[in-house]
């Protein structure tokens, strides 16, 4: 996986390749359905924690500009949560 840093954004050069942890959870269908809205949904496993939170933050502005509707503080904690406790070590 690579990690690139433009303009303040995180973009990986790699995909989601195979299932997503628990897939069948609440809180993977969730993230499916808001964050692939707009992208694959990536492996939790290709960010670490520190950078999925920051990640999060920063998608909700590019969700603002795209006209959705922002993640609510229920759904941001969910995600969060899931990608927190699935993310990668590095």
């Amino acid at each position: 996986m690579a990690v690139t840093l433009l303009g303040g954004t995180v973009l990986l050069a790699s995909c989601q390749s195979g299932k997503l942890p628990d897939e069948g959870s609440y809180a993977a269908q969730l993230y499916l359905n808001r964050c692939g809205q707009c992208h694959p949904a990536y492996n939790p496993s290709q960010m670490t924690a520190a950078m999925w939170a920051t990640q999060v933050d920063l998608m909700q502005e590019r969700i603002k500009q795209t006209g959705l509707a922002p993640l609510t503080l229920a759904e941001r904690k969910t995600i969060l949560e899931y990608l927190t406790s699935n993310a990668g070590q590095q």
